[in-house]
């Protein structure tokens, strides 16, 4: 056990051996840690392994990062992309420095083995794909998915954390100099959970995917076939060390949709919206066919009571303190 060691008064701190494999690009030399509460001087991409949920957590290192999307990004976007419409980015606008503190960032999306454990604690009911109220066999490592906004919640207060917000999500998936992608600028559905992976084609509108997926869904066991284990796709991952960050499940986060909500946070204005009618969900799944639900900066919105979208999950967040 890699314990943090203290040693002399105003020594610092000895970081353990245990190296984060792969190592994340913000820092190479990130570590893993063992101890029973978070430390307090993690550098960027170590991780935390709570011992209490086994959850193993990535710190993002406070400091700026490049929120939303510029305009020569949609220009080049719309250049490669030209069926897709520029009013689409207007709610990712403008692009911005924004200045976080450090938190902690669930390093994979909830899976069923953990939130079966949250179930039989606390008596929640279980998403209507499962076994009763067992997780379904075989998919323990699965991320989780039919949940609503409060049952999302409720796990991640019971495991001692919280939904991440848009702007700790944004960060934590393409780190601090803007990439379209966890992984680069450069669309590679092989890189995530995807309905192109998953068909092994692309599609070249809308309504062509629309019509793909729908009859993929009768033919095949979505439960099964859809999602795949958390971190299947290693060269997706972040640069802090996040596996699916694009593709597997659209992931809900802590705060209500505003879609102005980029034109405050601009303004060095970070409150989040206190009321709204939609809560924000980011990143593509398993069964989105269109590279630009995978980008980063993509934003999207859902009603907080749906259990229903077998395409939803979640993972949680933690501040430093």
């Amino acid at each position: 056990m890699n314990h943090r060691l203290v040693t002399a008064a105003g020594a610092a701190p000895v970081r353990p051996t245990e190296r984060v494999s792969p190592a994340p690009e913000v820092n190479p030399n990130a570590v893993v840690w063992r101890t029973p509460t978070p430390p307090t001087d993690a550098q960027a991409g170590d991780v935390w392994v709570n011992p209490k949920r086994g959850m193993e957590m990535v710190y993002v290192a406070p400091g700026d990062f490049i929120l939303g999307t510029s305009d020569a990004q949609i220009d080049a976007w719309l250049r490669e992309h030209p069926a897709d419409e520029r009013e689409f980015f207007e709610i990712e606008q403008p692009q911005c420095r924004v200045n976080l503190p450090g938190y902690w960032m669930g390093r994979t999306e909830v899976t069923n083995a953990q939130y079966e454990r949250f179930v039989q604690a606390t008596g929640r009911d279980a998403p209507d794909y499962w076994e009763g109220r067992k997780a379904p066999s075989g998919l323990g490592g699965f991320p989780v998915m039919c949940v609503c906004w409060d049952d999302a919640s409720a796990y991640c207060a019971w495991a001692g954390e919280s939904l991440p917000t848009e702007l700790q999500w944004e960060k934590a998936a393409r780190g601090t100099d803007g990439r379209v992608f966890p992984w680069g600028s450069e669309w590679d559905r092989t890189r995530c959970r995807n309905f192109q992976v998953i068909t092994g084609r692309a599609y070249a509108s809308l309504s062509e995917w629309d019509t793909a997926c729908e009859n993929w869904m009768q033919a095949h066991d979505p439960v099964r076939e859809g999602p795949t284990a958390v971190g299947s796709y290693p060269g997706g991952t972040s640069p802090y060390g996040c596996a699916d960050m694009a593709g597997n499940v659209v992931e809900l986060c802590a705060e209500w949709y505003d879609k102005t909500a980029y034109q405050r946070y601009a303004k060095g204005d970070l409150t989040p919206p206190k009321t709204g009618d939609y809560i924000v969900v980011r990143g593509g799944s398993w069964g989105h066919g269109d590279p630009e639900d995978f980008r980063c900066a993509n934003r999207d919105h859902d009603l907080p009571d749906n259990r229903d979208n077998i395409c939803y999950g979640f993972r949680c967040a933690r501040g430093s303190a």
